[in-house]
């Protein structure tokens, strides 16, 4: 995998063909018919790696999609039409989430990725209001200058960081948030959730080594507290357990821990099956 992920922005590829396998299924939990387009030929490299490690990743991959496709159908019937994604990878849902005109769509990404995009799906129209915007989001000074006009320019957005703040250090993420706080016209913010109970397994050697390009970071104490502290007030938390179990998906963990599962019970179980998810956060004022 090592091989494959030589920056951070190697890792939109695996996210896109992971939802390409998704979309084949008959039970599909969502379809994004342009997934494998965008991944092209690096899906017959993908498919000779198998590990543990990447049955894990597809089945997050599959959950968060479920789930943050929720939350923005969810904050569209709150009245907002602006969204704002950060990091925004090899993400269609401008395309395939059929949302309406009046919906603006802002992707924020390194300029290869944004150029990939475009030449890729170039005769695919979008649904909704799209601009893309490239940028090298760890520059803080474009980044503020880019808050700003996006501030200047829409009343109300929620922003998007999918698959983005694990790899960012506990002061970057601080800083996000901080730039972010700057304007409240940024009204919500949809992130993920670890548990802290997640960290000895994601720091793991082995896991290091084959992302070595692109490792998680961010590994705050208390992740809740984290953004609390800055001021954001959560709304809403979907875990990605509950979504499994939800929908009868088999979910990747050890026999053996599935074993204890039925020794522990319902309430002692719960920590476990909320070890990761997607959280919706609102600025507090």
């Amino acid at each position: 995998m090592n091989e494959v992920i030589q920056h951070v922005s190697d890792t939109s590829f695996w996210v896109a063909y992971y939802r390409s396998l998704e979309t084949e299924r008959q039970d599909a939990l969502f379809k994004d018919p342009y997934a494998r387009i965008l991944v092209g030929p690096k899906a017959a490299q993908f498919e000779k790696m198998k590990s543990p490690t990447m049955k894990w990743t597809q089945w997050t991959v599959v959950m968060r999609t479920y789930i943050i496709d929720r939350m923005i159908l969810d904050l569209i019937d709150q009245g907002v039409t602006t969204f704002v994604n950060l990091g925004a990878g090899l993400d269609t849902r401008p395309y395939r989430m059929g949302l309406e005109k009046n919906i603006k769509w802002i992707e924020v990404d390194f300029q290869h990725v944004i150029e990939h995009k475009a030449k890729h799906l170039i005769s695919a129209v979008p649904t909704c209001d799209l601009e893309r915007i490239s940028l090298d989001l760890s520059d803080r000074k474009q980044r503020q200058n880019l808050f700003l006009d996006l501030a200047n320019r829409n009343v109300k957005m929620a922003v998007l960081t999918e698959g983005v703040l694990p790899y960012l250090t506990g002061e970057q993420v601080s800083e996000l948030s901080e730039d972010l706080m700057k304007h409240k016209n940024f009204k919500y913010w949809i992130c993920e959730y670890i548990s802290p109970k997640a960290y000895p397994h994601l720091r793991s050697p082995q896991r290091m080594k084959a992302l070595k390009n692109a490792p998680f970071q961010f590994f705050p104490e208390d992740w809740f507290g984290f953004f609390t502290q800055r001021g954001w007030k959560l709304v809403q938390d979907r875990y990605y357990h509950e979504i499994s179990e939800k929908f009868k998906r088999s979910t990747p963990l050890p026999k053996i821990f599935k074993f204890i599962g039925l020794f522990m019970g319902q309430k002692r179980m719960l920590p476990f099956k909320r070890m990761s998810g997607y959280l919706m956060w609102e600025q507090k004022n």
